[in-house]
């Protein structure tokens, strides 16, 4: 249920970690490879507080700032006209818009989910182009209730995304996970470490918004004993996330010099820590160093 209070939404520069407690949260990591070869992280991720519309990408090692154009793009459609209510409102918005404005060269993966209520029931458009993944699973099971499919629909290869429905969620126990292909052999190697064993044990032990900080966790752990690419995801509780009025933000398709930079720079020491969204609008240019850039959420 929404509140008439705003809730508090956190980010860790340092970490690359939003969180919305009890209802949100994702991050981004940049791959082994790509920290060893000194890459960017084509990784993208799409929070629109505003109009509750959430989306990831993953760009290409030659373009990683791809995904961030094609998520720009969204955001600035949005802010000039809202979320589309219907599943052809949204083909008509991604196609012309968005997916038309995309380079050939700068081809990119997209994922969406679009929420609307109406009454105690949560309704959720999903895109998906390409092979990033959104998965609808059972917080309590951990069973897997909708996932999309891989296609060939991939930004700047495709003029069109073909894959957009509508799903109604009435199971106050659904949570939605988008997800880019490195987030899947990282979460498995987690859970082959974990006392919890399980998606559904990790849930109740930790907390969804812990989730961010189980993947950071790890990787600083565990680094230089297995290979993953860029992580990118967004785990939220549809029934959960609250409006913030104003707030939108991206986060990663980083150049290889803005990932040099926050290698060096943005140390535990300095910038692990949380600042809320009221303390944003003084933090740009410090957020901008990491790859998260605060936007304008437009007109509802």
């Amino acid at each position: 249920m929404f509140t008439k209070e705003s809730p508090t939404v956190q980010i860790n520069p340092c970490k690359r970690i939003l969180k919305m407690p009890g209802a949100l949260c994702g991050g981004i990591s940049t791959g082994s490879d790509k920290i060893r070869s000194g890459y960017g992280n084509g990784d993208c991720l799409y929070f629109d507080l505003e109009h509750l519309v959430f989306a990831v990408a993953d760009g290409t090692e030659r373009f990683p700032w791809a995904s961030r154009d094609l998520l720009q793009r969204l955001s600035e459609s949005l802010s000039r006209s809202g979320s589309p209510e219907t599943v052809s409102g949204w083909k008509d918005m991604m196609n012309t818009e968005i997916y038309a404005g995309q380079k050939y060269q700068h081809k990119t993966t997209f994922s969406a989910v679009a929420l609307r209520r109406e009454g105690e029931d949560v309704f959720l458009i999903i895109a998906n182009g390409g092979d990033s993944v959104v998965t609808v699973m059972d917080g309590l099971t951990g069973k897997i209730r909708r996932q999309t499919g891989r296609n060939m629909d991939f930004a700047g290869r495709s003029r069109q995304i073909v894959d957009v429905t509508e799903h109604r969620v009435s199971d106050p126990n659904h949570r939605v996970l988008l997800s880019t292909d490195g987030f899947d052999d990282v979460w498995r190697y987690y859970l082959r470490q974990s006392p919890a064993g399980t998606t559904r044990g990790v849930l109740e032990r930790i907390g969804l918004d812990g989730i961010g900080e189980v993947i950071s966790g790890i990787l600083e752990e565990h680094r230089d004993r297995f290979e993953y690419d860029d992580v990118g995801f967004i785990l939220l509780d549809p029934g959960a996330v609250e409006r913030v009025k104003g707030k939108a933000l991206i986060m990663g398709g980083t150049r290889p010099f803005e990932e040099k930079r926050y290698r060096l720079q943005y140390t535990p020491e300095a910038y692990d820590r949380w600042i809320p969204d009221a303390e944003w609008a003084g933090q740009e240019e410090m957020l901008a160093g990491a790859g998260i850039h605060v936007l304008s959420a437009g007109r509802c």
